[in-house]
């Protein structure tokens, strides 16, 4: 009889190898614990030689035979990936209209790009940048095939795929008003980070007015570092940004919910492939 190899169970080997824990390569993969070492065990077996080497219940590494194992694993892996991307990706000239919040432009996204070619090189991508209103608007049109957009916390359908936790960036100069009145750095109507500093100034009874309505994220940073006003942003995209935490405010700035990020994918769209394209850019331009 052939002997064949599981495709799951080299993961498996792999992400052992790569993360010297059976515990850590199963969270990886979502898997219990002990099916991963039950997968590793009858893959022993099936081989004919241990592979990994183990002191005291820790993995130390793989044996000589285990590292030339895993060494084919990852072409084996990497050949059923793409595989798989070939079926699933669109077809050869086929055009995906993609719309995305216009600050994700400057956050990593040339990087997403560059890998959503690498797996998918014949897939063409028309993008548009709006607010997130806009963006899912369209969507439900049926004038964008995947969007990205942000959202409040909601059980809306569509995949919510990431939470940013939110905060107030500004200068402290920025309160001298004479009226009292919160003085704020937002995008256009429709962007859920200004409908987040809004929702929490109205909860908290504070006047406010729009000190600088921004088209860009760079126009924002440098409208709030001028000190024109506060601006509520994921806690993570304005430290990348430099700005600073306007956390000594806390009587006059209210506290700011998690803005949820959804991947809304058109019905008529091949879903495999748009979910795999808006993980990328997550992934590299949210998460990071």
């Amino acid at each position: 009889m052939p002997t064949t190899l599981d495709i799951d169970t080299l993961r498996s080997l792999i992400a052992i190898v790569e993360l010297k824990s059976f515990s850590r390569a199963a969270e990886r993969l979502g898997r219990s614990q002990s099916a991963i070492s039950l997968q590793i065990a009858r893959l022993e077996g099936l081989v004919g030689h241990p592979l990994l080497e183990r002191s005291r219940g820790r993995v130390i590494g793989p044996t000589p035979r285990g590292a030339a194992l895993v060494a084919h694993a990852r072409e084996m892996v990497a050949l059923n990936e793409r595989a798989v991307a070939a079926m699933r990706g669109p077809a050869s000239g086929e055009r995906i209209r993609l719309g995305l919040p216009a600050d994700f432009l400057e956050r990593d996204f040339s990087s997403a790009l560059e890998e959503i070619r690498l797996r998918y090189p014949k897939a063409q991508l028309s993008l548009r940048t709006d607010v997130s209103a806009r963006l899912k608007e369209d969507l439900g049109l049926g004038r964008l095939d995947l969007a990205l957009f942000k959202r409040a916390q909601s059980n809306e359908a569509g995949a919510a795929i990431a939470f940013e936790p939110m905060a107030w960036f500004g200068r402290p100069t920025a309160f001298a008003r004479g009226d009292g009145a919160v003085p704020l750095v937002a995008f256009a109507e429709g962007c859920a980070y200004r409908d987040e500093a809004l929702r929490s100034l109205r909860q908290a009874a504070r006047d406010w007015t729009i000190a600088c309505e921004a088209r860009s994220l760079s126009a924002l940073v440098h409208a709030v570092k001028a000190g024109l006003g506060y601006a509520a942003l994921p806690e993570k995209l304005g430290a990348r940004k430099s700005l600073g935490r306007a956390d000594g405010l806390t009587d006059e700035l209210p506290e700011l919910n998690p803005v949820e990020l959804a991947l809304g994918i058109a019905e008529r769209c091949e879903i495999p492939f748009a979910r795999t394209v808006g993980t990328i850019i997550t992934e590299r331009c949210a998460l990071a």
